[in-house]
């Protein structure tokens, strides 16, 4: 990635008149967003909000020597979105979707004094929203896979080790986080979707879900430290050990109490993956991958960076081995504290191999199996640009709130451009 590459993308970005309804889209959710606080719905006080976070707190008796805590969770997202766009034959096309982006539901608690359990179903079909060839119905409804299915030992507490602040032992499905964006949960991101970068880097299995792990976290002052070992086999439920295996470690460094900045983060992260083609494998089949994320924020605004690199490991196509890097930049802004917050976000991907990306967009996809005279070279590629605009409306919080944002996205491979277009939507989001 060079100047030169940033400013002939800039310069020659230009917008298709079929692209400007969704800048029209896009502006009206902001103009609804800005104007929430008129509605009554927005008036939401302190005391509301609070019923709501602890909403599915059902039982608590930290004295009772075997259940001490449970926990209902719930998540919900209802969404909106509109593409416009050209392929790689120069084509434009646009598409409408309308979806239940999520609808997760969980237990979790705490038992034997030491130990917690966590338990979260994903109870919709959000990964494939369009007609099935069968005729059937694109919305499905009950359990498809386990978004966290996980037990965890407090051993700090246990042995009450003086030279650390907590460490806990833990086996089950569970998130392999590399990116920034993949360190807050679904449920409290700041962009529409996550950013094709950083969906490459995270540890998904086969069916894009959470793999099976056995894992030790400890933390001590400032440093938090997360070593685990994950299964690449995939199962519905709870899965097994005889697929690939991933080796992961991550430092976390909060510097924020001695810096000039009121946060300041430093996030190290690295995974290893031994296995084969004929094995169920994590991250596509990534080899390896090294991230580095820096967050730093002083009142009003916030920039969280991600800057990667790794290798595709071995593929069915060798167009999609080789090396990858990129960075991932987001700004934010209160425009109003705590309740409209103005968020930017940049993107750079490339690798070596012409289709060792894949543009991992929520909606192009779609738009691609639903039309088959568009051709985006499935969406993959050697180089990625994408920009970011959005602006997100919090009710209560991260537990209510509505997201809306709008984004441009550039993939080439060997210099052809494969697909160019915009994407913008509106998401409603509800969770306790």
């Amino acid at each position: 990635m060079n100047v030169d590459s940033i400013n002939t993308y800039l310069f020659s970005t230009r917008m298709p008149d079929t692209h400007i309804n969704s800048l029209r889209k896009f502006f009206f959710s902001t103009f609804l967003l800005i104007s929430l606080p008129s509605l009554s719905i927005a008036q939401l006080n302190e005391e509301t909000c609070a019923k709501l976070k602890n909403f599915g707190k059902f039982y608590n008796n930290q004295e009772a020597s075997s259940l001490q805590s449970a926990k209902l969770f719930l998540s919900y997202q209802h969404q909106v979105g509109s593409i416009d766009g050209t392929d790689s034959t120069g084509k434009n096309f646009n598409d409408n979707f309308e979806e239940v982006r999520r609808f997760w539901m969980g237990l979790s608690g705490k038992f034997g004094t030491y130990w917690k359990f966590k338990a979260v179903s994903q109870l919709s079909n959000d990964r494939h929203n369009y007609p099935s060839s069968s005729g059937g119905s694109y919305r499905q409804w009950g359990h498809e896979t386990f978004r966290a299915a996980n037990i965890t030992f407090d051993a700090g507490e246990f042995w009450d080790i003086p030279s650390v602040d907590s460490i806990e032992i833990g086996y089950g499905r569970r998130t392999g986080r590399m990116a920034d964006e993949w360190q807050r949960s679904s449920t409290m991101i700041n962009c529409l979707e996550r950013s094709s970068f950083s969906n490459k880097l995270w540890l998904y299995d086969k069916e894009k879900g959470n793999p099976m792990a056995t894992w030790v976290k400890w933390k001590s002052g400032k440093n938090t430290f997360d070593a685990a070992v994950f299964s690449g086999t995939y199962d519905d439920y709870i899965g097994g050990w005889s697929d690939s295996k991933v080796y992961y470690a991550s430092w976390l460094g909060d510097f924020s109490e001695t810096s000039s900045y009121e946060m300041h983060e430093y996030w190290l992260s690295f995974y290893k993956q031994d296995g084969s083609l004929n094995e169920d494998q994590l991250a596509g089949g990534n080899d390896w991958a090294l991230s580095f994320v820096n967050r730093i924020g002083d009142g009003p605004w916030a920039l969280h960076s991600t800057v990667a690199l790794g290798n595709n490991g071995e593929q069915t196509n060798a167009n999609r081995e080789g090396s990858f890097g990129g960075i991932v930049l987001m700004p934010m802004y209160w425009l109003k504290e705590d309740k409209i917050k103005l968020v930017g976000r940049y993107l750079y991907q490339e690798s070596k191999q012409i289709e060792g990306l894949k543009l991992n967009s929520r909606y192009v996809p779609l738009a691609d199996t639903r039309d088959s005279t568009i051709d985006l070279n499935s969406g993959r590629g050697d180089e990625h640009h994408g920009f970011y605009l959005g602006l997100n409306y919090y009710l209560c919080g991260e537990n209510l709130k509505l997201i809306s944002g709008i984004q441009h996205d550039d993939l080439s491979s060997n210099g052809t451009t494969q697909y160019r277009g915009w994407t913008a939507g509106t998401s409603f989001r509800i969770w306790f």
